[in-house]
């Protein structure tokens, strides 16, 4: 029997779920990190973001098919192509990280989500379908009924811990994080790097009282998301302290040197999340996946100056 869905954008259940949740508490990252800035630089403006409480208006919650207490798979999706659509990138359990075809051995039936996105823990809950493979793409997607209007959620089975830490947003007008970019784009032999878009993100990953200066950066001459020339690149980097010392690393990059225009359908990186979600006190970073008629997500465990990717899948048509 088909259960409906839980996700509603009616203005009575958004008011509903306002006068529930109660107020949100807002608090200054800057009070408590070590700054790069005391090594580097002075800190930039910044916009503080805050998280929330999971969204109270459910009060039913279907059976997950019965899936093992120690194990969720992850989902990654929201609004994409005017519709509805998350992809599974695998599942973690007890014992570390799982594949797509090893979580949905795990489980195989209908599920209720919480959906997490940067600001809030829980922002909704959504009934999916079973796990469906898709020869086309390559990888399993999630059904639903749902309508969102929001992308870049990540989604866990309704119940499973996550932790989060407050996000500051850096401003992107500062010329000290455009330099880092540049200076990096330099070293990989990128001659005059220009800069279209920029992200900039603080958060202690590791819970050190530490902050980690996340970037990510893209430049492309063609808009049409076709073709790729020198100079053209999507990165993100992360600025890390050690000691007395600020290491700039890479977490995934792209970078297009030849001089003649290629048509490649080249891939765009953005940072999504920051989210605890093997429970084992230490943030992982979501990576938003995007190019011409293709979508998806990569997870990665930051441990020390180490970057390791735990999770990935990008559905391409």
């Amino acid at each position: 029997m088909k259960t409906s869905f839980y996700i509603h954008l009616s203005a009575y259940l958004l008011i509903l779920a306002a006068c529930l949740q109660g107020p949100v508490d807002t608090q200054e990252a800057a009070s408590t990190f070590t700054s790069l800035a005391a090594v580097t630089e002075s800190a930039p403006a910044v916009q503080s973001q805050t998280l929330s409480a999971a969204d109270p208006s459910l009060t039913e919650t279907p059976s997950p098919g019965n899936p093992p207490r120690d194990f969720s798979p992850i989902l990654y999706g929201g609004r994409v192509f005017q519709s509805t659509s998350f992809l599974l990138l695998g599942g973690v359990d007890g014992k570390g990280w799982l594949t797509p075809d090893e979580s949905t051995a795990s489980y195989s039936g209908e599920a209720t989500y919480s959906l997490h996105n940067m600001e809030h823990v829980g922002r909704y809950f959504l009934w999916g379908e079973a796990p469906e493979y898709s020869v086309t793409c390559g990888t399993y997607s999630v059904g639903t009924e749902a309508d969102l209007d929001e992308a870049g959620f990540v989604g866990t089975l309704d119940g499973w811990d996550v932790t989060k830490r407050n996000v500051t947003e850096l401003s992107a007008e500062g010329e000290f994080y455009q330099q880092v970019v540049t200076d990096w784009l330099s070293t990989e032999g990128v001659s005059a790097p220009q800069i279209d878009s920029l992200q900039i993100f603080r958060v202690d990953i590791e819970g050190d009282g530490v902050d980690e200066v996340f970037v990510s950066a893209q430049r492309f001459a063609d808009e049409t998301g076709h073709m790729t020339e020198a100079g053209d690149y999507s990165l993100v980097l992360m600025r890390k302290v050690t000691g007395d010392s600020v290491h700039t690393l890479s977490i995934l990059q792209d970078i297009y040197t030849s001089q003649e225009p290629e048509l490649r359908f080249p891939f765009t990186y953005s940072i999504s999340n920051f989210i605890d979600l093997n429970q084992d006190g230490i943030l992982e970073m979501v990576i938003e996946i995007d190019r011409w008629e293709g979508f998806g997500a990569a997870v990665y465990r930051i441990d020390g100056q180490e970057v390791v990717q735990v999770l990935s899948q990008v559905c391409t048509l």
